[in-house]
Formats: C-alpha cells, sequence, structure tokens
C-alpha cells in the first residue's frame, strides 16, 4: 500500500512540474533576431565647452526599433584607471522612454558624469 502511495506522489509532483512548465512557456516570447548597438562616448563628447553635461547623449535615435518590444538598456561607466562598471539594478534603475525609433535616456541616469573619462550605452532590441 505504501509502494503505491508513494507512486500516486510522483506522479502528482510530475503533473505539477508538466503543468507549470506549459504555463511558464506560455508566458515568454523567444526573440531570435536581436539586435545590438553600443554607443560610445569620451569625456570630450558628454561634457560641453563650458563645462556642462551634454544632453545630445541622453537621446538614441534607432528608426527600426518597434514600439511594442521595449529595448533592453544598460550603462556602463568607466573612470580614470579603473574598471567599467555599471549600477545595480537594486540600486539604480536606468531610466528612459522610446516611441518612433528613440530611446530618450533620462540625464539622471549619469549622475555622476564629471568624475568619469567614458560611457556606454548598450541596447539591445
Amino acid at each position: 500500500m505504501k509502494r503505491s502511495g508513494c507512486s500516486l506522489a510522483i506522479l502528482c509532483f510530475g503533473l505539477l512540474i508538466a503543468s507549470i512548465s506549459a504555463q511558464s512557456s506560455a508566458n515568454f516570447r523567444e526573440f531570435t533576431r536581436l539586435k545590438k548597438r553600443v554607443y560610445s562616448f569620451t569625456k570630450v563628447e558628454f561634457i560641453t565647452e563650458e563645462g556642462e553635461f551634454n544632453d545630445a547623449i541622453c537621446t538614441l535615435i534607432i528608426p527600426d526599433l518597434k514600439e511594442d518590444s521595449p529595448p533592453y538598456v544598460a550603462i556602463y561607466y568607466k573612470r580614470s584607471n579603473s574598471s567599467w562598471f555599471t549600477e545595480s539594478l537594486y540600486r539604480k534603475r536606468i531610466r528612459f522612454s522610446f516611441k518612433d525609433g528613440i530611446v530618450k535616456l533620462d540625464r539622471t541616469n549619469f549622475w555622476d558624469w564629471f568624475d568619469l573619462e567614458e560611457i556606454k550605452v548598450v541596447v539591445i532590441y
């Protein structure tokens, strides 16, 4: 009797896993033809002659960006004599909007721009 109870439990567990797997596969869409753009800016480009932040780097024109498919955006920073780094998603999320082939980054994403040597913006869409 114990053996059939164990078999029943294994069968129920298997059905539960199959159900969860079917549900999770129904909740996503796989994209096999993603594109990646990397925008690179040096200190000369993101600081104006007046010593202010150049807001022009906040607007990225990507004509083939589809409005129904949000891009993934990451910003990488580099200081003098340091490695590349990015902000943790737990500490700071990248703020941006996108429409009609234009990604508009919020200027607050570049919080310590005056201490940076390079900025790279990666857009995957």
